[in-house]
């Protein structure tokens, strides 16, 4: 409780407030009793201790109905929409069947080892699951084309494609929901006739690159060096993707779309497995939508095809 001195000698009568304790009556008394100037200092005191008691009690109640910092954190990062580009690379192959189109994918690795630590293990978006090349947007690039074509260079393990050598053409702009996060894709399509860089494309090289960095990566974990790289270290050697390959374009739509498929292959089993990973993870409705447009699209022996969405903005 908030105390004055009590007056020297005053005598209270019986059942009044016990010596001390603030009364509106004790502050009157006091008040009355000093001088002008020491009126003031009083009712500043008053004022003061008053103002913190408010104060207190609005700090208390703040704490009792808000939510911890992290999560504020955490339910603002779930509702931000991440921008990302990739690239669609097409390729006409003969077959038994006839002409067929095949599409350049890219298999996910499962564990993600950039926010992973030693003890703990975090998983990559749509683990382990076939995509197209591409990443999210940084702040240097001036826009969606440019951000398709570096992520593309950076997964293909820093080959160039020349300025005038990337012509590709805005398919479609879908919404996608990852496990934590909300992604704004720009989907570009790219046919090798056009792209020399795409025609003369070599997967197995690309993949005999990645092979041989993957046991570079595998021995700075032996050794414990990993953990101690910087961040910035980490995002140069830590591996993203396990292969690359050429696959049909019907058999990625079927991947994309069957649910009696529990594994795309044994490396995704092999993973799930090692880290727990109960199930797949769709890869959703509106990539799954994108491939079957392509399909139809681009039926074999179909020529010069003409492409666009059927999707609305």
């Amino acid at each position: 409780a908030l105390r004055v001195a009590p007056h020297r000698g005053e005598r209270r009568p019986r059942g009044a407030w016990p010596p001390g304790v603030l009364t509106t009556k004790a502050l009157s008394d006091c008040y009355n009793d000093r001088m002008p100037w020491q009126r003031q200092s009083v009712l500043k005191r008053f004022y003061f201790a008053l103002g913190a008691v408010f104060f207190m009690i609005l700090v208390g109640t703040r704490r009792a109905t808000s939510p911890e910092p992290d999560e504020d954190v955490k339910e603002i990062e779930s509702k931000k929409m991440i921008k990302s580009a990739v690239v669609v690379g097409l390729k006409m192959a003969n077959t038994t069947q006839g002409p067929r189109w095949n599409v350049l994918m890219e298999q996910r690795q499962v564990k993600n080892w950039l926010r992973s630590s030693s003890n703990r293990t975090a998983l990559m978006a749509w683990p382990g699951e076939f995509a197209f090349p591409g990443g999210a947007m940084e702040p240097s690039d001036t826009d969606m084309e440019e951000t398709a074509k570096r992520e593309l260079q950076e997964e293909l393990l820093g080959i160039q494609i020349p300025p005038d050598d990337f012509h590709v053409r805005l398919f479609d702009v879908i919404k996608v929901q990852g496990f934590r996060r909300k992604y704004q894709v720009h989907i570009y399509i790219a046919f090798d006739r056009i792209n020399r860089w795409l025609e003369t494309l070599e997967i197995q090289h690309l993949n005999d690159n990645l092979h041989r960095r993957m046991q570079e990566f595998q021995g700075m974990l032996a050794t414990g060096e990993y953990w101690r790289l910087t961040m910035q270290h980490k995002m140069y050697v830590s591996p993203e993707v396990h292969h690359f390959e050429w696959m049909p374009l019907r058999t990625a739509v079927i991947m994309a779309s069957s649910p009696h498929i529990q594994y795309v292959n044994d490396f995704q089993y092999q993973e799930f497995q090692k880290y727990g990973v109960p199930g797949r993870e769709p890869v959703g409705e509106q990539m799954i939508e994108v491939l079957q447009v392509l399909l139809k699209e681009l039926e074999p022996g179909s020529g010069d095809v003409t492409i666009w969405s059927t999707r609305k903005e």
